[in-house]
């Protein structure tokens, strides 16, 4: 028994230390870009309390960011809602993606899981569960919590600052997210189901972002990039490996 526990402390203590190394790119993303946030909302007159709350409960840049162009044009509170909710529906098909890889979890444990469910977040989960990766519990939550603390520490240094930093030098730093993206695409796979997937979702979430339908690009962009992806894969799969035919069959059976 006492072998068998310390097994699993040093099996925990391995797996909190994969997921400190891939959350380390992506704190080091949405620190600035978080502060940033903190920035901007204390120089548009958001209290600081108000806009730490915000991370803490949201947890969600794109909805933030967006929030704070709502308030600054005094937006009805049904319209920042539902405009909020129709930015965050892409979070609904990660977790449904996630779900059954966390089936063995407890209940509890899911729930919590859930915090980690941001994009950079679970293009790192998700690859590692596609690639037969065992999900475990202290992984996931340590994943999830790491890049949600630097989040939410990036938006109070960025209120503290609010005072000294102008907007517009504030928006230099907005380059973070995207560049963590390309970065998060460069590392993957450089297949062609792979590239696909990438470009057809990259070029409808352009495509939404020039016709302003906010988050509906980036849940068409995922749905059509991961089909079409997926598709590539199967009729590349049936070609190498073609089923017998019937004359085949019956020389196998004689």
């Amino acid at each position: 028994m006492a072998i068998m526990n310390r097994m699993n402390r040093s099996y925990q203590r391995e797996e909190i230390q994969l997921a400190l190394r891939d959350a380390f790119p992506i704190m080091l993303a949405y620190f600035p870009l978080s502060m940033t946030y903190g920035v901007l909302a204390a120089s548009g007159g958001l209290q600081g309390g108000i806009a730490v709350f915000s991370s803490v409960w949201i947890f969600s840049g794109g909805a933030q960011f967006m929030l704070l162009g709502m308030f600054a044009s005094a937006a009805a509170p049904v319209t920042i809602i539902t405009t909020l909710l129709l930015l965050s529906m892409r979070h609904v098909l990660y977790g449904a993606t996630m779900g059954p890889y966390l089936a063995n979890w407890r209940e509890s444990g899911k729930w919590l899981a859930a915090m980690g469910l941001t994009d950079e977040g679970f293009a790192v989960t998700s690859s590692r569960a596609a690639q037969g990766d065992i999900i475990s519990p202290s992984y996931y939550i340590t994943f999830a919590m790491a890049i949600y603390g630097s989040w939410v520490a990036g938006t109070a240094a960025g209120t503290g600052l609010g005072g000294f930093v102008t907007a517009e030098l504030a928006e230099v730093l907005t380059f973070a997210l995207p560049a963590l993206f390309i970065a998060l695409l460069a590392g993957g796979k450089r297949t062609l189901p792979f590239m696909a997937a990438a470009g057809c979702g990259a070029v409808l979430a352009t495509l939404a972002a020039i016709l302003q339908l906010g988050g509906v690009g980036l849940i068409a962009g995922g749905l059509v990039g991961a089909t079409l992806g997926q598709q590539i894969s199967r009729v590349r799969k049936g070609r190498m490996n073609p089923a017998p035919t019937k004359a085949k069959v019956e020389r196998t059976i004689r």
